[in-house]
């Protein structure tokens, strides 16, 4: 998937400013990369232990990302987005969409680490919000699927993955890919925070 090559990294400290991704240049304004084809289905563990697919919830907006369940920078700050754009949403706006995490830390991939990992986050702030992992064998195909690159930085310490959001509409399809940078300041002429732009694209999804 070419509109992910330019990988930026995400978790456990060290990480460099994110950048916005090449398409941006000094007179387009990024709303993201929008995307056509069926979103890839999948079936993982919820934090609650329930298993949940993709399919699950067809007719509805979806909101899917990768995070690591043990990220103490980037995560978090997708996590306050998230929230923040859930808060934006109506109630009838908000009965239709659904918000999905990815866990791309396999060794923190026990149900006991999702739900610690949501509370922390505050993330049950959002009644439709699903955490999901499960074994390599089985979280390893859906970031393929996505065009999501999992590293161990050389320490062992920490993990790289693909940052970014998606949106898929009430048919399973994809839409929108969004990444964007956490330090807005200095490309605020250039782009929306995150919580806006998803606000923005899940009502043009709504509104059809």
């Amino acid at each position: 998937m070419a509109h992910l090559a330019h990988s930026c990294f995400g978790c456990h400290c060290r990480r460099p400013d994110l950048l916005l991704p090449i398409i941006i240049d000094n007179t387009q304004r990024y709303e993201g990369t929008e995307l056509t084809g069926e979103a890839p289905d999948f079936q993982l563990t919820d934090q609650n232990g329930s298993l949940v697919s993709l399919s699950d919830f067809r007719g509805k907006v979806v909101v899917l990302t990768f995070m690591d369940s043990k990220c103490t920078d980037t995560c978090p700050l997708t996590a306050a987005d998230f929230r923040e754009a859930y808060r934006q949403l109506n109630q009838d706006e908000a009965n239709e969409v659904t918000f999905l995490g990815v866990n791309v830390n396999v060794e923190a991939s026990a149900v006991a680490y999702i739900l610690e990992t949501t509370h922390a986050w505050r993330l049950d702030e959002i009644p439709s919000w699903h955490f999901l992992t499960g074994s390599r064998d089985s979280l390893e195909p859906v970031w393929k699927d996505y065009g999501v690159s999992v590293t161990h930085n050389p320490d062992g310490n920490s993990i790289m993955h693909t940052p970014g959001t998606f949106l898929i509409d009430p048919l399973g399809q994809k839409r929108w890919y969004i990444s964007t940078p956490f330090s807005e300041e200095s490309v605020k002429d250039l782009t929306l925070p995150l919580s806006e732009l998803l606000l923005k694209h899940i009502r043009e999804i709504l509104q059809g």
